[in-house]
Order: structure tokens, then sequence, then C-alpha cells
């Protein structure tokens, strides 16, 4: 299992409804991602997050696709 996560934005928790701060994990190998607020991530306390992604994820390989990557180029002059 490799998981990701993405920084925090604005949206709705997959796990309590509420919108506000969250961030996503996922499993690349599965394609399956949550979205987890503060709260309900230190309700979760010591459980997984492979555990987490397999009761509360769902299936999103839009999440994987490739986004925007930066590399540093030399330094200037």
């Amino acid at each position: 299992m490799k998981i990701k996560l993405s920084a925090t934005f604005e949206g709705k928790c997959d796990i309590c409804g509420k919108e506000t701060i969250v961030f996503t994990a996922g499993d690349e190998d599965t394609k399956k991602v949550v979205t987890i607020c503060k709260e309900d991530a230190d309700k979760l306390g010591s459980t997984t997050t492979d555990d987490v992604i397999e009761k509360y994820g769902h299936v999103d390989e839009k999440s994987f696709e490739e986004g925007i990557h930066v590399e540093k180029k030399g330094t200037a002059a």
C-alpha cells in the first residue's frame, strides 16, 4: 500500500459531512481516497491510515492523475 496525502483545503469531510478544512488520503494501489477533517482525524487517534481509507474511502481514480510538477532549475545569476 502506497499512501498519498494532500495539502489542507476547504471541503466536505467524508466521515462527519461538515464543510470545513480537510485533507485527503489515498491508496495508489486501490485508488481509494477519503477526505477527513481535523476533528475526525483526532477522534480516529491510533487507527492506521490504511484502515481509515478501507473503512471510509471510495474509489476516485481522478485523484491520482498527474498534477503540477515543480522543479528547481539552477540558481539565478
